[in-house]
């Protein structure tokens, strides 16, 4: 059927239809803003808990502690990158590729939980305290992760996913492992059942919500029969 023979309602439906739409930032633009709120974030975080670094920092060779911090944060951005791809049809990358740097953010939270325990025992945990240190701990991880994840959560829905469960997994991981990084300089204790309980447990609850969300977000925009 040529244009010329569509219906003239049908024709003046679509034409009501047609509204302006705002060009997509370029992926660096986009990773920009992101780390630019998360930045900030994170300094109102700390400005506002009082936040300093350890007191055995002296104690780390500093390729396990500025290193691995750089390290982290290096790939918290590669997984943010790899999120707002997601939001370009047909620029994402396969999904291998993508469960490959998701875990690699996980593993190298836990390997350098492992070196620093290691290396300094760290300030130990008190009979009856480690719940309380534990619970205070997963909320500085918490409050500074979440301004990059709803801010890369955000420049994601506004454009088009396809995948954007995949989207919303890899802005999690991105969001919790730029948090480690930072918190690897803070948090004084190195026990690894403090470590891998709730530092790694936050790390994989970030990235369990950014997966919920962006699941709820694509029923929620998927026609209903």
């Amino acid at each position: 059927m040529s244009s010329g023979s569509l219906p003239q309602s049908l024709r003046r439906a679509v034409e009501a239809d047609l509204t302006p739409v705002r060009p997509l930032l370029p992926t660096w633009m986009r990773v920009l803003v992101a780390a630019t709120v998360a930045a900030l974030g994170l300094a109102a975080v700390a400005v506002v808990l009082q936040l300093t670094l350890r007191p055995d920092l002296h104690q780390i060779p500093r390729w396990l502690s500025w290193g691995c911090s750089a390290l982290q944060l290096a790939i918290a951005v590669l997984l943010i990158v790899m999120a707002l791809r997601e939001a370009v049809p047909g620029s994402g990358l396969p999904k291998g590729a993508a469960a490959l740097a998701a875990t690699a953010g996980v593993v190298v939270q836990v390997v350098v939980g492992i070196a620093t325990w290691v290396h300094s025992p760290g300030v130990p945990l008190l009979p009856g305290r480690g719940l309380a240190s534990g619970l205070g701990c997963a909320s500085h991880d918490a409050a500074v992760g979440a301004p990059a994840l709803i801010i890369t959560l955000w420049l994601v829905f506004r454009a088009l996913p396809v995948r954007p469960a995949l989207a919303g997994l890899l802005g999690g991981a991105g969001a919790a492992v730029g948090a480690d990084a930072f918190n690897h300089l803070v948090c004084p204790m190195s026990d690894l059942r403090h470590v891998l309980v709730w530092h790694t447990g936050v790390l994989l609850g970030l990235m369990l919500l950014g997966w919920g969300i962006g699941t709820m977000w694509e029923r929620r925009r998927s026609p209903r029969p």
